[in-house]
């Protein structure tokens, strides 16, 4: 009898499993975005950012790219980053979806000024730098931020944020190339000066 009982317990665990995963899996193919969501809450945001790129395969949405996108970049997973950021400069909507966010934040007064274009582009650009391997490739990676970075020089430019990482790494050589390179460039402002400085800091340390 005990034997049929745990028998019983032990197909009826097995069944509520298999239906989980199965219900898992449905989910997964069937609804990326509440999945993306979902995923988001427990934590688990490189999970969460794979289903946005999902939800974005399945329905075109911008805004899900740009999430894949960002989670990719911050979590430093950087080959996928960059693949997702070719797709996301070259969709159609992505400028329009920019100026959406910047009109989003001003509403809510989170950060004068801030350009959500501009910190698109500056986690590209950190991308473009941690995938270098050689010295075209660090170039190129100075070219991207330089050919985003507006002669007004914003706080919240690309370059900025390129500055940031690679004096974060102690990199002196590209600090040293980046530096040449700024004070090449008819930059002005308080936001240059300070950057300049974080570079010779960086270099002379």
């Amino acid at each position: 009898m005990k034997r049929l009982v745990l028998k019983t317990i032990l197909i009826t665990v097995g069944v509520f499993f298999i239906l989980a995963v199965s219900a898992f899996g449905i989910a997964s193919m069937c609804a990326p975005r509440a999945m993306m969501r979902l995923t988001a809450s427990m934590g688990l945001e490189g999970v969460s950012g794979d289903y946005a790129f999902r939800e974005y395969e399945r329905s075109g949405d911008v805004g899900c790219l740009a999430r894949s996108f960002l989670i990719s970049a911050q979590r430093k997973n950087d080959r996928k980053a960059d693949e997702r950021f070719e797709l996301l400069v070259a969709d159609e909507g992505f400028e329009a979806f920019c100026e959406h966010e910047d009109q989003t934040l001003d509403v809510h007064e989170s950060v004068a000024g801030y350009s959500y274009r501009n910190y698109v582009m500056g986690l590209e650009a950190c991308v473009k730098y941690r995938l270098a391997q050689t010295e075209e490739e660090e170039t190129a990676a100075i070219d991207f931020a330089l050919s985003q970075t507006d002669a007004s020089f914003p706080e919240d430019n690309p370059t900025v944020a390129l500055v940031i990482e690679c004096a974060r790494e102690e990199d002196k050589p590209f600090c040293a190339a980046l530096l040449a390179r700024l004070e090449a460039g008819g930059y002005a402002g308080d936001a240059y000066h300070d950057i300049i400085n974080i570079l010779e800091d960086a270099i002379n340390e």
